[in-house]
């Protein structure tokens, strides 16, 4: 279902260069479409996440999906850019529906030896749904309107919800059973034991925990957004290789969640100590690429693939892991909806910050700017740590 929803919400940015080529809108017009989408699916991220702890969240997840496939649809009967903009915006909300329930889903009704498993797994999504979406734009906008790739997104969701509503269905017997889930036998986070959910924040350092949380989304998005941009700039390469790195960084950068894992176990399955050699690592091929000059164009795409999968490695660790260890305050939807509304915000600035800080200043300092990030990631994880750490392990 969230390798659906990446097909989905991936339509709009494959459908640009064809809205632009057919002189439609303007490129400022329609990056208020895009901008829409991400403000409205980063507030709702907060708002949903939250609403995932008070709910169904198999129902939660399920009115998500169909909301998003009708908006996904309905996209290619807009006949303006504020109902374009409306509709998108629409779709950041229902998507937001998303992520955070079924994190809840895998915290709180797979069973244990299963769920790391598949909490691991789940990094697979994004570039599933990311690389099939621009597979399927691309061979649709050569045959017939960018229209059709709204329909064929839509398409795709509508599907898998159906495929799903089939499945929930029939372990719904199942599913009841979990008093941890569906019955009211559980700890409320809203009480956070004795400590309130505030005190819960504190006590378990996550308020630390979100600085880093800001700073690899900036990152993480910020990178691979502008990678292709950046080497076609500096380096001069071919239109193919820049689609070719918007096709294969996706792919590459979800095995850092798969290279990171045994360096988790080895530092006993500690969240925020790994975060923080995670980052210390990813700052080696940031100065490499700081300092080696015009190096072979191949090179710098080799360090920069090294980079942004770093990233993903700290986003399995501090978006998909960290949520999971609240579990038992029955607040993993909203612990998750915190830290990825922070990383939104990150990936706002990285959006129009890097691509401003480029034009005028050049790419030189972009990479500056990420060594800095990426050195304060690692600094706030292990600052972090002593709490956490007190947290994870039930030390007093």
């Amino acid at each position: 279902m969230y390798a659906s929803a990446y097909f989905g919400r991936t339509c709009y940015s494959a459908a640009i260069a064809s809205i632009v080529s057919g002189g439609i809108y303007e490129k400022a017009d329609i990056g208020i479409v895009g901008t829409a989408f991400f403000v409205c699916y980063g507030a709702g991220q907060l708002g949903n996440g939250i609403l995932g702890d008070k709910v169904n969240p198999f129902i939660m997840v399920l009115c998500g999906a169909f909301c998003s496939g009708v908006c996904c649809t309905s996209m290619a009967f807009a006949d303006s850019l504020a109902a374009m903009a409306v509709l998108w915006g629409a779709n950041g909300i229902f998507q937001s529906m998303l992520w955070s329930p079924l994190l809840r889903i895998y915290s709180e009704a797979v069973m244990e030896k299963q769920r790391k498993a598949a909490i691991l797994n789940i990094a697979l999504s994004l570039p599933v749904g990311t690389v099939l979406s621009y597979l399927a734009s691309t061979f649709i906008i050569g045959r017939l309107s960018y229209k059709y790739v709204f329909i064929c997104g839509g398409a795709v969701i509508l599907a898998v919800f159906a495929a799903a509503l089939l499945c929930f269905a029939a372990v719904k017997s199942s599913i009841s059973k979990s008093k941890r889930v569906l019955s009211e036998e559980k700890t409320d986070c809203a009480e956070g034991g004795k400590t309130g959910f505030w005190g819960l924040l504190t006590l378990s350092g996550l308020l630390v925990i979100l600085i880093p949380s800001f700073l690899h989304g900036m990152m993480r998005d910020g990178i691979t957004n502008w990678v292709p941009t950046m080497i076609t700039e500096e380096y001069s390469v071919s239109l193919s290789l820049s689609t070719f790195l918007t096709i294969a960084l996706p792919v590459f950068n979800a095995f850092g969640a798969y290279a990171v894992t045994p360096l988790y176990k080895k530092l006993g399955e500690n969240e925020m100590k790994t975060a923080g050699v995670t980052a210390a690592a990813a700052l080696v091929p940031m100065l490499l690429l700081l300092f080696i000059g015009k190096a072979p164009v191949y090179l710098i795409v080799f360090l920069l693939a090294f980079t942004t999968s770093s990233m993903y490695a700290l986003n399995y660790l501090i978006i998909s892991r960290v949520p999971v260890r609240f579990s038992k305050y029955s607040c993993t939807s909203g612990i998750s909806g915190i830290l990825n509304f922070f990383a939104y915000i990150g990936c706002a600035v990285s959006v129009y910050g890097f691509g401003a800080v480029s034009q005028k200043a050049g790419w030189t300092v972009v990479i500056i700017i990420w060594i800095v990030s990426g050195a304060l990631t690692s600094v706030f994880a292990f600052v972090s740590n002593k709490k956490w750490s007190r947290f994870i392990y039930n030390k007093e």
